[in-house]
C-alpha cells in the first residue's frame, strides 16, 4: 500500500499535537497543583468539589455566627459578673440600714450609697459590643435604659394606677403629701412637697376640674377621680416621686443560626434581669423587679424607714437569685455556641481534606509524568522530523 506525503503529514501531526496536549495539561497541574483545573478534565470530580466547596461555605458562615455571637455572650458575662457583685454589695448595706442601729442621717448617707450601686448596674445594662446593645434585645442601636420619673408608695393611700403619667425631671427624691381630703379633678385640694427629706416643704394647690400636680422642676397627672386623704404621719395620701429607669430595648432577642437546626440568642432582653419601667406602658415590669426595688430602697434610707427597708431587703434577695439565673442562661448560651463552633471547625477540616483529596494533584506524581510527557513529546517530534527529511532518494 502507498503511503501519500500527505497522510505521514496529517499523522505527524497529530501525534504531535496529541503529545503536546499531554505536557501543556501536565504543565498546568503541575503550576496549579490541581488535577482538576476544568470540568472537562473530571466532570464527576468536579460536581463533587462544587458541592463540598458550597457546603464547606455554609459552615464558614455558620463558623462567623458563632463567633459573633460567642463575643456578644462573652461580653454579657464579663460585665453580669461585676454587676453580681455591686448587687451583693446593696444586700449588705441595705442588710445593716435594716438594723436600726443607724441615725436618720448616716441612713440617708447610706441612700447615696445605694445610688452609686444603682448606677453601676445601669452602666451595666447600657453595654455595647462596638455600637451594639447587647442587653436591648434585637433594637441593638439604642441604650436598653433610659432615666424617667416614677412613684415609691410610703403606705397602701394610693398605688400605681392612681397616676397616669410625669412630665419633667429631678434629681433629688421629691416627697409630697396631700393636706385636704377630696377626689382628683374633683375638689380642689392642698398638697405640700419637699426636696430635702421633710426639712423644709413648699405649699400648692390643685384646682377643682385640675388633675396635675406642679412639683417644680416636674409635674405628675393624677387619675380624676382618685380619692386622696390629708396626710398625717404614716397616714393618708403620700408618695415620693424620683427617678426610675424605663426599658426602651425590645422584647425579642437577637437571634442567629449557628448551625444548619440550631440559632441562639446573642443578645439579652434586659427587662428579664433588671426590670424597671416599661415604656410602652409606663408600668413597672411585674414580678421581681431589680431597679425598682432599689430606687425603692433608696427612698425608704432617705425617709428614714427601718421596716420598709428590711421588706426592700428580701424582695432585693429574691432579685438577686433572679439575676443570677439569668447570668446562668447567658452562661450556657455561651457554652452552646462554643461547642457548635468547635464541632463546626472539626466538619469544615474534614471537608476541606475531602476537597483536597478530590481535586489536589501529587506533586512527585506529576513530575514523573510529566518528564515522561517530555520524554513522549521529543520523541515523537524527532521521528516526524526523520520520517519528514527521508525522500525517493533515501533509498537509492
Amino acid at each position: 500500500m502507498r503511503i501519500s506525503t500527505s497522510q505521514i503529514f496529517s499523522q505527524s501531526l497529530k501525534y504531535m499535537n496529541s503529545a503536546l496536549s499531554d505536557v501543556s495539561t501536565l504543565n498546568m497541574m503541575n503550576s496549579s497543583q490541581k488535577k482538576i483545573n476544568n470540568p472537562s478534565d473530571d466532570p464527576a470530580g468536579m460536581g463533587k468539589v462544587m458541592d463540598l466547596t458550597s457546603y464547606q461555605d455554609s459552615l464558614s458562615g455558620y463558623v462567623d455566627n458563632c463567633d459573633i455571637a460567642n463575643n456578644y455572650l462573652s461580653l454579657a458575662d464579663q460585665v453580669l459578673l461585676v454587676g453580681s457583685e455591686n448587687i451583693t454589695a446593696a444586700l449588705e448595706l441595705t442588710e445593716q440600714a435594716s438594723t436600726e442601729t443607724y441615725t436618720t442621717e448616716q441612713l440617708q448617707m447610706m441612700a447615696e450609697e445605694m445610688e452609686s450601686y444603682l448606677d453601676s448596674l445601669v452602666s451595666i445594662a447600657n453595654t455595647q459590643m462596638g455600637s451594639d446593645s447587647i442587653f436591648a434585645g434585637n433594637d441593638l442601636d439604642s441604650d436598653a435604659y433610659e432615666y424617667g420619673l416614677g412613684i415609691t408608695q410610703l403606705n397602701d393611700s394610693l398605688s400605681n394606677a392612681s397616676f397616669a403619667g410625669f412630665e419633667g425631671e429631678t434629681d433629688t427624691s421629691i416627697e409630697v403629701q396631700f393636706t385636704s381630703d377630696g377626689e382628683i379633678g374633683t375638689d380642689e385640694l392642698d398638697y405640700q412637697y419637699s426636696t430635702d427629706n421633710g426639712a423644709t416643704w413648699i405649699t400648692g394647690t390643685l384646682a377643682a376640674g385640675d388633675t396635675e400636680l406642679d412639683l417644680g422642676t416636674c409635674q405628675v397627672d393624677m387619675l380624676s377621680g382618685t380619692e386622696v386623704t390629708a396626710a398625717d404621719d404614716d397616714s393618708g395620701s403620700q408618695f415620693v416621686v424620683r427617678e426610675a429607669l424605663y426599658y426602651v430595648g425590645s422584647d425579642t432577642s437577637m437571634s442567629v443560626d449557628i448551625s444548619q437546626s440550631s440559632d441562639v440568642d446573642m443578645t439579652t432582653v434586659g427587662s428579664t434581669l433588671f426590670g424597671g419601667i416599661d415604656s410602652s406602658t409606663g408600668e413597672a415590669y411585674e414580678g421581681l423587679n431589680l431597679f425598682e426595688t432599689i430606687s425603692d430602697c433608696i427612698v425608704y434610707m432617705e425617709q428614714g424607714d427601718y421596716d420598709a427597708v428590711a421588706e426592700s431587703l428580701e424582695t432585693l434577695s429574691s432579685c438577686q437569685e433572679q439575676y443570677e439565673a439569668g447570668i446562668s442562661n447567658v452562661g450556657a448560651r455561651e457554652n452552646k455556641v462554643t461547642y457548635t463552633e468547635s464541632s463546626l471547625s472539626l466538619v469544615q477540616s474534614i471537608t476541606t481534606n475531602s476537597i483536597s483529596l478530590e481535586e489536589d494533584a501529587d506533586a512527585a506524581q506529576i513530575l514523573v509524568e510529566l518528564e515522561q510527557a517530555n520524554y513522549v513529546y521529543e520523541a515523537v517530534l524527532s521521528s516526524s522530523a526523520s520520517i519528514m527529511e527521508m525522500s525517493i532518494l533515501s533509498y537509492l
